[in-house]
Order: structure tokens, then C-alpha cells, then sequence
């Protein structure tokens, strides 16, 4: 979409216009018009004609600027905001292009969607969030596991507000319901000499998914775990708006007291298979790493790459 599509869109969404009126204002012929009509129909709009010319019936559920402008009330996050109905992932554009502090990256559908340690994430159209967000100031690289943690901790308490559910992290960077994965956080950082030069934030999160067939864990999402539909414009704009808000206001301790509250598997029995390294999983240090109970006293894990599993059934 660009101006002349959304010019189109603000004068016919509350009245309609006729054709010749729109040919008239745009300075376009009147067969232009009708071709950026069907256009818009395209992306999802329900366009209906009358004697009085053209009129939005519906808007369109995609996550398009235009929409999204309707409810976002940042002052920085989002204000640059790049759609693709389908890419092959948010995060590898980011990465790939010199965007500016700030920008969201958002996709109705991603072909190559991925997690942490390179795992594919499914992303159905027209059903997720799938976006990632470009960052190039105020990343503190002494204290990064806790800007990571940031995240989920923020997005967790964006969500308790639509859904009845308690959430649990999943250190350090899922959503879970119950034993059910609905949303994941992928952090990639570059960093030049000793600071962190650019920091790209990939969120997924299953909006109103309703298949999970073929998958080898378990997945939910708000729409099963609430039973209604969710408004994923308005759920994207209060995100951002919470992210941009805490981003300016880091505080490491709160992020810690968040994330520990929430920790799935706390006090449970937990291991990890690629060290071998197996106990109760007691809480977080000051520093947003595990602490994990022992035989032989207490570990700390900060490397998210390692997998973390539970013993307990």
C-alpha cells in the first residue's frame, strides 16, 4: 500500500464517494481508481459500491500501517513500521538491512520463521504476530541477559490482560501455558569492539491459531486458551507501547522479581542434556541466570543455548 491507497481508504471509510469524485481528488483516472479499489479488496478489505460511490464495509484484518496507526500510541517503537504479507523471516531482514532505531519489522507469514537454536517456528497466515523489532540505543551489554529477559517478562504482562490464564517463562525466552508453548523471543546482538552495535528482537506469538498439527511439542494460544477471538491490531499496539515504555525506564531488579514470579518449573526438578547437569531449579540471580540446586551445591546456567527440560511428569 502506499499515500494514494490510504488517502483512498480515509475518504471512504466513513461515507461513500464516487468514482469520479475519487479520479477528481486524486488527480487519477477514473480506471485507476477502480484498479486501487481491487487492490485494496486484496488486502482484505470488503469494499461495497452503491449509487453514492464506494464505501469500506469492513476493514481488513491485516496487520497493515494504515491499521495499525488506528492504534498506536508510541512515540518512537513502530512509528517505522515495515509489512510483508509473507517474507521468509522478520528477524533476517532486520538483520540484513540498515533500518533505523526503532523499527518494526512485521509479517503475516513467514516461510523460514525461526526460534532459538536455529529451530523453525510456524507462523499461519493471518493468525500470529510475527514481527521483530530493531534496537541501536540503550543496549547495556554488562547486564544484556537481563535486557533479554526484558521481553518476555513485558509481553507476559500484556497478555495476562487478555486471557484468564496464568502465564509461565520458560527461561529464558518462551511463553507457556500450563505445559503448552505460545510464544517465543529471539534475541541476535551485533557487537563491535565492546559495544553491542545493533540488537534485533524476533517475537512470535499465537494469536488466534487454531492448528498445531505436525508439531513434536505441545502449542496453544490465546484464542484456545480464552475461546474468543483476539484483536491482534490493538494487541500489537499495546505491546509496543509496554516495550517502549519499559526500554526507557530499565529496571533490572523489577525485570528479575517479573521473571522469577513466573519461572516455569520453579522448584521442580530440571536438567540439562547437553552438560548433563540435572536438580531443582530454584530462582534466578541478580545477574537473570538459573540457580540450580545440586548434589554438589548450586550451578548457574546463563547460556541460553543449552535445553532446558523438566524430570517432573
Amino acid at each position: 500500500m502506499n499515500k494514494i491507497d490510504e488517502t483512498i481508504l480515509k475518504l471512504i471509510e466513513k461515507t461513500p464517494v464516487s468514482g469520479e469524485k475519487l479520479s477528481s481528488i486524486l488527480g487519477i483516472s477514473r480506471v485507476a481508481v477502480w484498479k486501487r479499489i481491487k487492490k485494496l479488496e486484496n488486502f482484505g478489505y470488503k469494499i461495497k459500491k452503491s449509487k453514492n460511490g464506494y464505501f469500506v464495509e469492513k476493514a481488513s484484518e491485516y496487520l497493515l500501517p494504515y491499521e495499525i496507526k488506528k492504534y498506536l500510541k508510541t512515540v518512537w517503537l513502530g512509528q517505522n513500521y515495515i509489512f510483508f504479507e509473507e517474507i521468509d523471516s522478520t528477524n533476517v531482514y532486520a538483520k540484513k538491512n540498515d533500518l533505523p532505531h526503532g523499527t518494526v519489522v512485521l509479517a503475516e507469514t513467514q516461510t523460514a520463521g525461526k526460534g532459538r537454536k536455529g529451530r523453525k517456528w510456524v507462523s499461519e497466515k493471518g493468525k500470529g504476530l510475527y514481527f521483530s523489532i530493531v534496537l541501536k540505543e540503550g543496549i547495556p551489554i554488562d547486564r544484556f541477559l537481563i535486557f533479554s529477559l526484558l521481553f518476555p517478562s513485558v509481553v507476559k504482562a500484556v497478555l495476562e490482560e487478555y486471557i484468564r490464564k496464568t502465564i509461565y517463562i520458560k527461561w529464558p525466552n518462551d511463553l507457556y501455558i500450563k505445559n503448552k508453548k505460545f510464544a517465543g523471543f529471539l534475541i541476535e546482538s551485533e557487537i563491535e569492539g565492546n559495544e553491542i552495535h545493533k540488537v534485533v528482537v524476533g517475537i512470535g506469538i499465537n494469536v488466534n491459531n487454531e492448528n498445531f498439527k505436525n508439531l513434536d511439542r505441545p502449542a496453544t494460544s490465546l484464542f484456545l486458551e480464552e475461546g474468543k477471538l483476539i484483536n491482534r491490531k490493538k494487541l500489537l499496539a499495546d505491546i509496543l507501547f509496554k516495550i517502549e515504555h519499559c526500554l526507557e525506564n530499565i529496571n533490572p531488579e523489577e525485570i528479575i522479581k517479573n521473571v522469577e514470579k513466573s519461572l516455569l518449573w520453579k522448584g521442580k526438578k530440571v536438567y540439562f542434556p547437553e552438560v548433563g547437569l540435572e536438580g531443582v531449579l530454584e530462582g534466578l540471580n541478580p545477574y537473570g541466570g538459573l540457580r540450580i540446586k545440586t548434589n554438589k551445591g548450586i550451578k548457574e546456567i546463563y547460556s541460553g543455548d543449552l535445553t532446558l527440560r523438566s524430570l517432573d511428569t
